[in-house]
């Protein structure tokens, strides 16, 4: 498992990379492009709760990074394609981005199973894995429903609480809240415009406006 200080993730050749939202034509999208192996293509896959705005936003989606010079790409519905079909597909690729404006609870039911590992054996194979805005918070080991209810993750990246658009854990009631009752909890807010990346040496950057803030649990002395 990669350490950089405190932050461990995923072992996996590729880079990891959190992003606080989607922004079209963004720098952080054109540099996770350039991390990218030269072969295979790019999956995208987009969750909404309302299946003709996402399937627009998808296309809008694909043309952007088309754009941005992306080698061909290809839509992968995690909603409703069978479970071998997503499995493969996601872990061909080289560069898998995952973005939605779904709740918390739809991108969690249609991340979990199939198209995790299908992500996982992408990650672990060289793949970049660029999550924008909300469905960073399942790739940590802690995540907030809307109901409130604290529920497992992912745990890609290790104790983490991920907060996309949250500029100041310290502001964040949440997060306090979470980081006093799991003492060994770190909190990740990653605002809008930026993005932390995580690479398979233990490289950690941050990119775009730089609005990332990390918390720790009492178990952590620093």
């Amino acid at each position: 498992m990669p350490t950089n200080n405190v932050l461990q993730w995923l072992d996996g050749r590729g880079w990891l990379i959190f992003s606080g939202a989607s922004e079209a034509g963004s720098d952080i999208r054109a540099t996770a492009l350039e991390r990218a192996a030269a072969d295979g293509g790019v999956a995208y896959v987009w969750i909404g709760d309302d299946a003709a705005k996402a399937e627009i936003q998808g296309d809008e989606l694909l043309d952007d990074f088309e754009s941005l010079g992306a080698p061909s790409g290809y839509m992968v519905n995690v909603l409703t394609e069978d479970d071998d079909t997503i499995r493969d597909r996601l872990s061909e690729a080289s560069v898998i981005v995952v973005g939605g404006d779904a709740t918390i609870s739809t991108i969690r039911s249609a991340l979990l199973g199939a198209a995790a590992e299908g992500i996982q054996a992408a990650f672990e194979n060289g793949a970049v894995v660029l999550v924008e805005g909300t469905g960073i918070v399942l790739f940590g080991s802690w995540l907030l429903l809307e109901t409130e209810i604290l529920t497992a993750g992912m745990e890609w990246l290790n104790n983490a609480l991920m907060l996309p658009g949250v500029t100041s854990v310290a502001q964040s009631i949440e997060a306090q809240e979470i980081l006093r009752g799991q003492p060994a909890a770190i909190a990740v807010g990653i605002g809008a415009g930026s993005a932390l990346a995580l690479g398979p040496d233990g490289e950690l950057e941050v990119w775009g406006q730089g609005q990332v803030t990390i918390a720790f649990g009492s178990h952590y002395t620093i």
